[in-house]
């Protein structure tokens, strides 16, 4: 049915004074900044930290990053204890840094070391304490805690980081724009047609035009979107997770589905981390093997600091006229305002995925603030984090109703096989395929 009212620009109300703070805004003390707060956040790339300290800035907070000459990370408030010069002209010690102003030295857990020219048995090596954080290091990346000290959890291994055959490239693209444009976009399967395929050309694979089945399902980690396709004789069932508060997991960029595989794991696992209320890091790694890129389409060159190696996630990697004509995720994020005026959209039954990612953000951060910490990764057997991204591709020809029928079958199968090895995953789900698709032929 056709709307019959129309050349409403003047009519229409364009209200931006409500930003829906609860879910956008990230710095300390807001609801949203001290939900993000509660779990291990990646912040730099190990690779690019070097003999001088650098100023950065995670949840609105700007922060010194540095290594000292030990070897030990540290992460400090910026401004120095004493007199609030800023630590990114300090000087790196063999342990800690010191503050160029007044030769202050302060360890990595924040403690004076030396105040200076202040006497050895002063008392205020015992009074003051410069602001600091924990860090972590894994993969190539910097991972730092910014919650209270009494909340730290274990540092979390997912099961996708264990396969050692794998080749891992940490890389960090960033995003003019809230955190949450770019974190919401991984449960909108619906624009991997649209935009990916159909409004700028075939940007990833050719068998991501096709028309897909969407589905939803929670998980313990959070939710994945459930995309099932008929490619020619092939169905393929992708499975896109997004684990809370902000990581998310994808399959392989150039998926074809021209063969049968199974239980295929990600391409890429990474993080929308804040770095304020209008800007984003994407951060992570982009994973590769002979399974996940058979035609050897990735660029291992082009991933790095503000690099990556699929069109249309940065500003710089193309001129505007380009972008015009063959936009991306990075355009369509930003073009939604620095941050997205919620109470303006208007969505439909495709935006479901979306809608259920606020919805579940939403209700952890109001647990928090009722007082009750975040639920945390639970371990398997095996001390890793299990997860639920994956492709399987089958060879059959379903009609809509059976393909609906099997792609739940596996996806439930699936969920259920948490605590079994990666191995033994994939080798069960693909017995199980072969078990569902004789009772449904």
């Amino acid at each position: 049915m056709q709307n019959t009212k129309t050349f409403t620009g003047y009519d229409t109300v364009i209200d931006l004074s409500d930003d829906d703070a609860e879910i956008t805004h990230v710095g300390r003390g807001t609801p949203c900044g001290e939900y993000l707060r509660r779990y291990w956040q990646p912040i730099y790339l190990e690779d690019q930290l070097d003999d001088l300290p650098k100023l950065i800035k995670v949840l609105g907070e700007e922060l010194v990053l540095f290594r000292d000459k030990s070897g030990d990370t540290g992460l400090l408030h910026k401004h120095c204890a004493h007199r609030g010069a800023s630590l990114e002209y300090g000087i790196i010690a063999d342990h800690g840094l010191v503050c160029c102003y007044h030769g202050w030295n302060f360890a990595v857990d924040g403690s004076l070391i030396k105040a200076g020219s202040e006497p050895e048995n002063s008392p205020i090596h015992k009074k003051v304490v410069q602001g600091a954080y924990p860090t972590h290091e894994f993969g190539g990346i910097i991972f730092a805690y910014l919650g209270p000290t009494e909340s730290i959890p274990a540092f979390p291994v997912f099961d996708t980081l264990e396969d050692k055959n794998l080749e891992r490239i940490p890389f960090v693209v960033t995003t003019h724009c809230n955190w949450l444009q770019v974190f919401e976009n991984t449960q909108d399967p619906i624009h991997v047609l649209h935009l990916h395929a159909r409004s700028s050309g075939v940007q990833f694979g050719v068998a991501s035009g096709v028309d897909q089945i969407i589905d939803y399902e929670n998980t313990p980690l959070g939710m994945i979107n459930v995309q099932t396709r008929q490619v020619e004789d092939h169905v393929w069932v992708r499975t896109t997770e997004t684990i809370l508060p902000n990581m998310n997991q994808g399959g392989a960029i150039w998926e074809e589905a021209e063969s049968e595989k199974f239980f295929q794991r990600s391409a890429f696992t990474r993080w929308m981390v804040p770095v304020d209320n209008f800007e984003t890091m994407t951060i992570g790694w982009r994973i590769f093997s002979k399974e996940l890129d058979p035609r050897d389409q990735g660029d291992r060159k082009k991933i790095g600091v503000e690099a990556i190696d699929f069109v249309g996630q940065t500003k710089d990697e193309r001129g505007y006229e380009e972008s015009q004509r063959y936009p991306g995720d990075y355009e369509a994020q930003v073009s939604q305002r620095p941050i997205a005026i919620h109470k303006m959209e208007n969505p439909a039954m495709s935006d479901r995925g979306v809608m259920k990612v606020r919805r579940l953000l939403r209700n952890q951060i109001r647990a928090l603030k009722g007082k009750q910490e975040p639920s945390q990764y639970i371990q398997n057997g095996r001390g890793t984090i299990s997860t639920y991204q994956q492709d399987t591709v089958v060879r059959a020809v379903l009609d809509e109703e059976n393909k609906q029928s099997y792609s739940k079958a596996l996806v439930k199968h699936i969920l259920n096989s948490k605590d079994e090895t990666e191995e033994k995953r994939r080798v069960d789900l693909e017995l199980h395929c072969r078990e569902l698709l004789s009772k449904l032929n």
